[in-house]
């Protein structure tokens, strides 16, 4: 019985199958020297990274190690992943604010620029870091030095 059974679905898989000639193409009368094949490479969709989503915080203005002949420093941070909102006792994820430190000074804002005016010369720290809106402050964060020199 297994092997009726098997023998007539063999049949009926084979009256399914349709018959197709292949020929080779007349590559004389449209330029082509040889056949040959094109292909396409295509690219495994990028996988989205956990740390691609992660808040990310760095100071563009000044650059690491700048001399600066003058006390008046501005400081530019570029934020990504993060929204800057004011701050809040009910902090929500992915925003809050920013703080900035000069040396020992301590600044809190939800802007992306802080100035600085007639600075002593030296060496001097300006740390930039995300928080949340609570101040609990996060651990993304960006250390830079500068050096004034008036003289």
């Amino acid at each position: 019985m297994k092997l009726a059974f098997s023998l007539i679905l063999v049949l009926l898989l084979a009256s399914c199958a349709e018959t197709v000639n292949i020929k080779p193409a007349d590559i004389e009368n449209i330029g082509v020297k040889e056949p040959f094949i094109r292909t396409t490479k295509i690219e495994p969709e990028r996988e989205t990274k956990e740390t691609d989503k992660e808040p990310k915080i760095d100071i563009i203005i000044p650059k690491d190690g700048e001399v600066f002949k003058h006390g008046n420093i501005t400081v530019k941070l570029n934020i990504s992943n993060f929204k800057l909102v004011l701050p809040d006792r009910y902090p929500q994820k992915g925003q809050g604010h920013v703080q900035v430190w000069f040396d020992g000074m301590e600044f809190r804002d939800s802007k992306t620029e802080f100035f600085f005016e007639n600075e002593s010369n030296g060496t001097h720290t300006i740390k930039a870091e995300l928080m949340l809106s609570n101040n609990t402050v996060l651990p993304y964060s960006k250390t830079i030095s500068i050096v004034i020199d008036k003289t």
